[in-house]
């Protein structure tokens, strides 16, 4: 199946066209499988699912949150 991982890939968009990067992502999820990495809105709100990562006090990555579309 194909799988894609895009990191950050809307860093530098405005919030216009991370919607626009977001949908389509968002329509071609139904064939493909998506990771993304962002911190706009915009993605997150188009997202099945939600994974917070943060770094803790010893260097170790910690899940600080999981959200699910229902």
């Amino acid at each position: 199946a194909p799988f894609y991982a895009f990191d950050e890939v809307d860093m530098f968009l405005d919030g216009v066209n991370v919607g626009k990067v977001a949908k389509m992502i968002k329509k071609r999820s139904k064939d493909a499988q998506f990771i993304v990495v962002s911190l706009r809105k915009p993605m997150l709100e188009q997202a099945d699912a939600i994974v917070g990562i943060t770094l803790g006090r010893d260097n170790i990555s910690q899940v600080t949150g999981i959200k699910l579309k229902s």
